[in-house]
C-alpha cells in the first residue's frame, strides 16, 4: 500500500487543498472513545440495523450531525430522507442536518469546510482524494468501526484505492464502472456494425477500431443530412464537456496506453502509473510519449468533429450521439424509466492494455466530529443492505458491496451489467498522490486545451512541469 512521508502535516496538506482560504482553524483533536470488542451488528444489539457498524451503543444526549452531499434527483432524495427519518425514530436525540451542493463542486467545499474547521460530521468524498485525506489526518479511519467482513465485501479496486497504510479512509458506497453505451438503433439506421456486446472487460474493440467506428458513423451521418447527432456524446462527467473529469474519463485515454507489467521504471510503466511512487512527481509519468499518443487520441475525436467541443447536456439520452462512455448507471435507469431506444454495452476502448477506471462517490467522517461513534453509525446506516438497495433502486449506479449485486439477479442475466460487474473487478483507481487535489486541477484545464487545439505533447510537458511544482510542497 501507498505510504506517504511520515514528515507531511495537515496544516501543509490544507495549504494545498484549500489555496487562497485564509484564517486556517485547526479541528479538535479526536477525542478517545471505547469500541465495541465484538464485530457485528446483531439484531438486538442496536435499537435498528447499523449494517457493519460495530461501536458502542449510541449516545442519548441531544446531538446533531451534518451531512454534506450532493443533489440527487427528486426520487433519490427522498430515499436519502426516509433513511435519516428512520435513524431519527430510532434515536430521537439525533437531529440529522444536510446541506446539498451541485457534483461538481464538492470537492471545493471538502477543501473549504476542512480549512474552517467546522465541517460537517460527514461529507461526500471521492476515492481518488483518499491519499490527501490520509496525508491531511482529515477523516476517522472507518476500519475503527466497521467490520472487518463489512469491509472486504467492497469490491477489491474500490478498497484498495481508499485504503492507505492500512487505514479505510473513505467508504465507497456507490460506483457506475466506466465502459461504453451505444445507440443500437443508429447504427441500424445506418447500417454500421456497433461494438461487439459481451461480458468481459477486455472483449471490447481496441482505440483504433473505435476511432475508426467514430469515422463512419460520422460520415455517414453528416451524407444524410443530420449535422446534430454525434458519433460520441459529449462528457457528462464532473460539470460535462472536454476535460471535465480526468479521473473518471480523460485518463482512460492515457493510462490505456501504458502497462503495468511492463519493466518497473519504463515508459510504458510510467504511463499507466501516472505519478512516481512517492507521489510527488509527474514529469515522466503524464507526459510520456505513450501518454502523449493517448492524448492525440482525444484530441482526435473533437478536432475530427466526432463529439461537440462544448457541454451537451443529456446529448446520449436524447438519442442525438451513437456512442457515450458510462456505465450501470445508464442501463439501470434506462430499464427503470423506459428505453428511450435499443441499446447496448460494450467494454471501453483498449490501447496497449484493457483499462478503465475506478472512482466512486465515497463519505468521510471529518475528524473533528465530536461524535465519532453517532457519526459512524449513521453512514453504517446509511449503507446497509436494506437502505442500499433502495438508494440503488431510486439511483441506479451499482453498489459497491459484492453480497448486495449478487443479491440483484439483473446482475446475472443480462450482459448490459454482468459487464458491469466484471469491469468493477479489473478496474484500476487513481494514481495515488498526496497532492492530487493540484494534480486533477492541473490537469483537467490541460486536457480541456487539448480538445480545443493544443499540441498534446507541449501542453502535457506543461501541465507536468506545473504539477510537480505543485507538488514540492509536501516534499
Amino acid at each position: 500500500m501507498t505510504k506517504f512521508k511520515s514528515t507531511l502535516s495537515r496544516r501543509s496538506v490544507l495549504a494545498g487543498m484549500a489555496a487562497g482560504v485564509s484564517a486556517l482553524a485547526m479541528p479538535a483533536i479526536l477525542p478517545s472513545r471505547a469500541f465495541a470488542a465484538t464485530p457485528g451488528s446483531n439484531p438486538g444489539k442496536y435499537k435498528l440495523d447499523l449494517g457493519g457498524y460495530t461501536g458502542p451503543e449510541l449516545s442519548s444526549a441531544p446531538i446533531t450531525l451534518k451531512i454534506m452531499r450532493q443533489e440527487y434527483p427528486p426520487e433519490t432524495n427522498e430515499v436519502m430522507n426516509a433513511i435519516y427519518a428512520k435513524f431519527s425514530a430510532a434515536y430521537p436525540n439525533i437531529t440529522i442536518q444536510e446541506e446539498r451542493v451541485p457534483y461538481g463542486d464538492l470537492p471545493t467545499k471538502v477543501q473549504v469546510y476542512v480549512a474552517s474547521g467546522q465541517a460537517p460530521d460527514i461529507m461526500m468524498g471521492r476515492n481518488d482524494f483518499a491519499s490527501a485525506y490520509a496525508a491531511g489526518q482529515l477523516t476517522l479511519p472507518l476500519q475503527q468501526f466497521l467490520s472487518a467482513d463489512f469491509i472486504a465485501d467492497v469490491y477489491a479496486p474500490l478498497r484498495e484505492s481508499a485504503t492507505i497504510d492500512g487505514n479505510l479512509v473513505c467508504l465507497p458506497w456507490e460506483t457506475n464502472p466506466v465502459y461504453m453505451a451505444f445507440n443500437r438503433d443508429i447504427f441500424d439506421k445506418l447500417g454500421i456494425k456497433p461494438p461487439p456486446e459481451v461480458a468481459e472487460y477486455d472483449g471490447g474493440w481496441t482505440v483504433e477500431e473505435y476511432m475508426q467506428c467514430f469515422d463512419d458513423v460520422t460520415k455517414a451521418l453528416r451524407a444524410s443530412g443530420d449535422q446534430q447527432t454525434f458519433a460520441l456524446a459529449a462528457s457528462g462527467y464532473g460539470n460535462g464537456g472536454p476535460g471535465s473529469n480526468y479521473t473518471q474519463l480523460e485518463s482512460i485515454w492515457v493510462r490505456m496506453m501504458g502497462d503495468p507489467n511492463a519493466e518497473k521504471g519504463s515508459s510504458a510503466y510510467n504511463t499507466f502509473m501516472g505519478v512516481s511512487e512517492d507521489g510527488f512527481t509527474a514529469t515522466g509519468y503524464v507526459n510520456t510519449p505513450e501518454a502523449a499518443k493517448g492524448m492525440a487520441n482525444y484530441k482526435a475525436v473533437f478536432t475530427n468533429g466526432y463529439t461537440p467541443t462544448g457541454v451537451v447536456p443529456d446529448q446520449f439520452r436524447g438519442g442525438a450521439a451513437a456512442i457515450t462512455f458510462s456505465g450501470t448507471g445508464t442501463v439501470k435507469r434506462f430499464l427503470k424509466t423506459g428505453q428511450p431506444f435499443n441499446f447496448g454495452m460494450s467494454p471501453a476502448p483498449k490501447g496497449t492494455i484493457a483499462y478503465t477506471t475506478t472512482v466512486a462517490d465515497s463519505p468521510i467522517i471529518w475528524s473533528g466530529t465530536p461524535y465519532p461513534a453517532e457519526t459512524a453509525a449513521l453512514l453504517a446506516f446509511i449503507c446497509n443492505d436494506e437502505n442500499r438497495f433502495a438508494f440503488h433502486d431510486a439511483w441506479g449506479s451499482m453498489p459497491v458491496r459484492k453480497t448486495l449485486v449478487d443479491a440483484l439477479p439483473e446482475y446475472a442475466t443480462d450482459q448490459r451489467l454482468t459487464l458491469g460487474t466484471n469491469v468493477a473487478d479489473h478496474a484500476f483507481g487513481p494514481p495515488k498522490s498526496v497532492g492530487w487535489f493540484d494534480y486533477f486541477s492541473a490537469i483537467n484545464p490541460a486536457v480541456k486545451d487539448i480538445a480545443l487545439g493544443a499540441d498534446p505533447q507541449g501542453r502535457l510537458d506543461q501541465v507536468a512541469t506545473q504539477i510537480d511544482g505543485l507538488l514540492a510542497k509536501y516534499k
